[in-house]
């Protein structure tokens, strides 16, 4: 059954060596020759200060000089999920995505959620005592969409002890159920599915299902499993087996009874499955062993993808209860296809004929086991990045405190969330000092939802929703995050909206440092494919956790579509400062240069101050620099878009300026990083 898998990287053109941008100094010869004074609008301009703003200009341009030969940008797929969320995707699949594009994504950060990795309220056993449809009740999240931008503040708190007793009123109905899925219709003859009290192995009832052919080929009754939120999905790395009760009646001519287990992408559009399949009921052998078993790769012609079968044969005893124990973690290592790099991502009970032939089976007693949760699974995944990781492509994990709020932590040092502890989840504040409390980083995940829905932004209430949210935002200091999640295409008002919600909280005070993501569950979008494919470039001395951390608290990121960008962006002010940075400065004329490298034909630059475009160049060439002068008289800052057509399709973080009038009478915003660049 083992086979040998090529390594992911291979046949793929080798990266070419990255060097450092040039600098790009004002009055260096690089632009468009004079200085330009650009609007009539206010900047904050920057003079040396004396000892008493030493300090703070010292952790302003900490990163060093323009065109430092110690940093590059590496690119960073920051929010990212693999076989240990609810979705299909596995590290792999998501790998073999990245390495598609080309030189360009270096470090892939994989942000599965907390709660899912702890099992945390995930259904575990269904018997049919209650029909097609069992229900249990289990805490109920704090309601995450009171903490975005859809609705108002939350109107009720956690218990002062986590551990006491929630109240009845946080409790929520988890609902999992069998459903008919979609299969070759059975002609009219015998179909039978129903929940019988003719036999039962644990309790008074247990699914019967006949199928009786009456036409050539193939014919089904097939039964899919599923929970509330997806909670019956388990990771492979957790060690996970099935155990499940079966009554094989009547098996007459081509005849099968399966067990199907659909697994991750094993390739961006691959899927794979194991079938447990019993065709001949026999006296002889143990009851639910198993024996060797064949590997085919087949076309699904409903979606056009590549499957990659597992036929694993099992035996059972006619006419009498079979205990089977599915060994599924170990079954798919011994198969070569992926091993814990994989989910049991549905469950299918299927009786199957062919042609006039007869299938009968009784099924009971579901349990779905996980050896390995929690702690122990979340070093596994850190085991596991490892292992899959090469020069080309580096993994790191994090993860998304989810069960409520959604917020990523970054950090190599942050355990994984005390689910247990809190079990209605983390609050935003909860989970930021959580975060911070280990040295970490925290994103605001997609503030506007997690539906791709663009609706809202066409709706006649949009303007005065969108303020709203914005308000409430600000009002609560955007809980003291780190970075805001802006690259989203889609999503809530898409990246227009994502763009204004960033500007707004700056123009109120709160620098958070943008990034672009995708939060990909599923390997076959967010990378060549969208909407949303976001990626982050990061400045940094290496690919390390340390130091692209270090790159991301300065600010020192642009965004955008690796697809339709792979260049550098970034701002340099006259007499030190970069982009990232918050320049403490008194009023006057500040000298900046904007530079872009990596354009392609036909794109275009849009200068942005304070939220407000200031100008658009068209590009003649792959490198372009401008140097402007502008007027500062109170604080703002400046940023700067790629645009294809009308299309934005990379952005830089801004670089802020502050006057030294604010700084002495401790009105300066806090800074959450060592630049000042960081959340409030």
């Amino acid at each position: 059954m083992k086979t040998k898998r090529k390594q992911a990287h291979q046949g793929r053109r080798p990266r070419a060596p990255r060097t450092p941008a040039p600098c790009a100094r004002v009055g260096d010869g690089m632009g468009d020759g004079a200085d330009e004074r650009v609007g009539d609008r206010t900047l904050r301009v920057a003079v040396d200060l004396a000892l008493v703003f030493s300090l703070i200009f010292t952790l302003a341009i900490a990163a060093g000089g323009c065109g430092s030969e110690a940093e590059r940008p590496f690119g960073v797929a920051l929010h990212l999920h693999g076989s240990m969320s609810e979705g299909k995707a596995s590290m792999r699949a998501h790998a073999e995505g990245a390495r598609a594009l080309g030189p360009g994504v270096d470090v892939l950060w994989w942000t599965d959620h907390d709660w899912r990795i702890a099992a945390h309220t995930y259904v575990e056993t269904f018997d049919f005592e209650e029909g097609l449809t069992e229900s249990e009740r289990v805490p109920a999240p704090y309601r995450e969409w009171q903490w975005d931008g859809r609705a108002p503040l939350p109107d009720w708190s956690p218990p002062g002890d986590p551990s006491a007793p929630p109240p009845p009123s946080s409790l929520e109905t988890v609902e999992k159920s069998w459903r008919l899925v979609a299969s070759p219709a059975l002609l009219p003859g015998e179909r039978v599915i129903e929940v019988s009290e003719d036999e039962a192995r644990n309790g008074t009832r247990s699914l019967h299902l006949v199928a009786q052919g009456a036409r050539p080929g193939l014919q089904q009754i097939a039964l899919g499993f599923d929970a509330t939120r997806r909670r019956h999905i388990a990771s492979l790395a957790s060690g996970v087996r099935l155990r499940l009760s079966v009554l094989p009646g009547a098996l007459v001519g081509a005849a099968r009874i399966v067990v199907r287990v659909g697994l991750s992408q094993a390739t961006p559009l691959g899927g794979v499955r194991l079938d447990y399949v019993l065709s001949e009921p026999s006296a002889a052998g143990r009851s639910g062993s198993r024996v060797d078993g064949s590997k085919e790769i087949v076309r699904d012609e409903a979606t056009g993808r590549q499957v990659e079968i597992v036929t694993l044969p099992v035996l059972a005893e006619p006419g009498a209860w079979n205990d089977w124990v599915l060994e599924i973690s170990e079954d798919a290592e011994a198969a070569g296809v992926g091993g814990g790099d994989n989910a049991l991502v549905s469950l299918t009970l299927i009786v199957e004929v062919r042609g006039s032939a007869r299938a009968e089976a009784y099924f009971d007693s579901l349990v779905i086991e996980r050896d390995r949760v929690g702690d122990a699974l979340f070093a596994e995944a850190r085991r596991m990045a490892r292992a899959l990781g090469d020069d080309e492509l580096v993994h790191h994990v994090g993860q998304e405190i989810s069960y409520a709020a959604h917020l990523n932590a970054y950090g190599a040092a942050v355990p994984l969330s005390d689910v247990a502890g809190h079990p209605h989840g983390y609050t935003p504040g909860e989970a930021v000092a959580f975060v911070h409390d280990h040295g970490g980083l925290v994103s605001l995940n997609h503030f506007f939802g997690v539906m791709f829905d663009e609706r809202i932004a066409e709706s006649p209430r949009a303007e005065p929703y969108f303020k709203a949210a914005l308000a409430r935002l600000v009002a609560n200091r955007a809980y003291g995050v780190d970075l805001l999640e802006v690259g989203y295409r889609a999503r809530g008002f898409g990246l227009p909206g994502y763009l204004a919600l960033w500007d707004g909280l700056a123009r109120a005070g709160i620098r958070l440092v943008g990034v672009g993501v995708s939060d990909s569950h599923d390997a076959d979008v967010g990378w060549a494919e969208g909407p949303n494919n976001f990626i982050s470039w990061i400045y940094a001395g290496s690919s390390a956790q340390a130091d692209l951390l270090a790159g991301l608290k300065a600010g020192r990121v642009y965004f955008g579509d690796p697809t339709r960008f792979g260049g550098r962006l970034d701002i340099r002010a006259e007499g030190g400062g970069r982009m990232g940075d918050v320049l403490v400065r008194e009023p006057g004329p500040l000298a900046l240069t904007f530079h872009a490298e990596g354009l392609k034909p036909g794109q275009s630059v849009r200068l942005i101050r304070d939220g407000e475009p200031l100008g658009r160049f068209e590009v003649d060439g792959s490198s372009w620099s401008h140097r402007a002068r502008l007027e500062v008289a109170a604080p703002t800052f400046v940023r700067f878009e790629i645009l294809e057509g009308e299309e934005v399709v990379a952005v830089s973080n801004p670089l802020y300026v502050d006057l030294a009038s604010r700084a002495l009478s401790g009105a300066l915003p806090g800074a959450g990083g060592a630049s000042g660049a960081g959340g409030n």
